[in-house]
């Protein structure tokens, strides 16, 4: 299996790219800007994605601060309606990590 050169600091980077840098995670978070406060249903039908391909996505999304739920997953009960939102102050501090990585600002 071949071995992919990093740079020896690009491990922040590489964790900002895996949020920015998969399509179904930014149309997650393009829809939920678009129409907050929705479900995981809903979200399957705006993006036209399989639910097995959505949750996960949510969970880190989640996990990373991008994504805020209501309920919170710390007070989630099983079988619970989850909602959520995009956290803004996270995409934009994001956006900003990603900026001072690659050496614009």
């Amino acid at each position: 299996m071949p071995k992919y050169a990093r740079p020896a600091d690009g491990e922040a980077a590489e964790i900002l790219l895996a949020i920015l840098g998969n399509r179904a995670k930014t149309s997650i978070i393009r829809q939920l800007r678009k129409t907050p406060n929705v479900g995981r249903k809903d979200l399957v039908e705006a993006l036209k994605l399989p639910a097995p391909t959505i949750v996960p996505y949510l969970g880190e999304l989640e996990n990373a601060g991008i994504l805020l739920a209501d309920p919170p997953r710390a007070e989630r009960k099983r079988g619970e309606w989850v909602v959520y939102r995009v956290n803004d102050e996270a995409v934009t501090e994001m956006y900003l990590r990603l900026g001072q990585e690659i050496g614009e600002i």
